[in-house]
């Protein structure tokens, strides 16, 4: 079974204060896939890491794309620079588009959103294409979260047609605290994927953050 990790990453500006804790937050869901890997030998984990950031499209960066788990060293200070604007719509568009050009119908997916603000500068892709977009993806399987900071979290998943969401307080222990729950997910999801292989169509975790 393939599962692909998607993680659509801010960048912008306002993440600088949470700069130590983006980079080691990320490294670690690297070490728990690396461990998801190690339990269920017979997935196979790649990652796709988008960062977000200044205007458009142009900045949205693909930092790992489809790589395996296995071939993916922890991230270091040259990959995450944050500074600019907040094109998330656009990072969405993007990354949900060249993805769902590459995946296989029996593949899993969960894409992960982390953001500490709201859009401001996507300019391609509206709020209204991301979740027309978001919702046939979710048709066929894929699992989404949104982890959001200095919003409504869930009230802004909503608006995107996702259901898993989680608010986070933009602070350097807010954000090592959102990092664990969302490893408890992962965590989560990948058990999902291995309890419903039989299925013949994957199927949409929708309580991702749910720990009861």
């Amino acid at each position: 079974m393939n599962i692909y990790n998607v993680i659509i990453l801010d960048e912008s500006g306002s993440m600088s204060s949470l700069y130590d804790q983006a980079l080691s937050g990320m490294n670690e869901v690297l070490s728990g896939i690396r461990k998801n890997r190690e339990e269920f030998p017979d997935q196979t984990h790649f990652v796709t890491l988008v960062t977000f950031e200044g205007e458009g499209i142009s900045g949205v960066k693909t930092r790992i794309d489809r790589a395996a788990i296995e071939d993916i060293q922890d991230l270091t200070q040259k990959d995450y620079c944050p500074g600019g604007c907040t094109p998330l719509y656009d990072a969405m568009g993007k990354t949900l588009n060249t993805m769902d050009s590459q995946i296989q119908e029996s593949d899993r997916v969960m894409v992960t959103i982390i953001t500490d603000g709201y859009e401001n500068s996507s300019r391609e892709y509206s709020g209204k294409t991301v979740k027309e977009l978001v919702g046939r993806l979710r048709k066929k399987g894929w699992t989404f979260a949104y982890i959001g900071a200095n919003q409504d979290a869930v009230e802004v998943a909503k608006e995107l047609d996702i259901n898993n969401a989680l608010n986070y307080e933009a602070t350097a222990t807010g954000f090592c605290e959102m990092s664990v729950k969302l490893r408890s997910a992962r965590d989560r999801f990948v058990h999902f994927c291995k309890a419903t292989e039989s299925c013949k169509a994957p199927t949409e975790m929708a309580d991702l953050f749910d720990e009861d």
